[in-house]
């Protein structure tokens, strides 16, 4: 998840927003995943439903964030697993802070409702 971390040391102390890894709790930096479950392009009518975003570091923390997704969001029950690259989802998402999708004349956003976080723990 995005997380403030405590930090102590020249200039000041303060909290930094960082990735951390929701498959071993250490910071992710360069090489990492964002990753979630939704519903959509189910049935024509029925809600759009999405898990809350996960972190991970590519590989083996990837695997064990996502394993930990499909026991909380099953694709049995309609939910499909996504997963995006760290450095894409920054981008889009510093585009989305300045840029308000009523703005957007290309594009349609749809509604969609945040489930809670199924089936996740804290590994540590």
């Amino acid at each position: 998840m995005i997380e403030y971390v405590a930090r102590s040391g020249p200039p000041e102390a303060m909290n930094c927003p960082a990735f951390i890894c929701d498959g071993c709790r250490k910071q992710v930096v360069g090489e990492g995943i964002v990753t979630w479950c939704s519903t959509i392009g189910r049935d024509e009518g029925e809600e759009h439903r999405q898990s809350p975003i996960f972190v991970a570091h590519k590989g083996t923390c990837g695997r064990k964030v996502e394993a930990m997704l499909k026991a909380g969001y099953p694709p049995a029950d309609g939910w499909i697993d996504y997963w995006d690259d760290i450095v894409d989802f920054v981008r889009q998402l510093s585009n989305n802070a300045t840029e308000a999708f009523a703005d957007d004349p290309d594009g349609e956003y749809h509604p969609h409702v945040l489930e809670g976080a199924k089936g996740t723990r804290d590994p540590r």
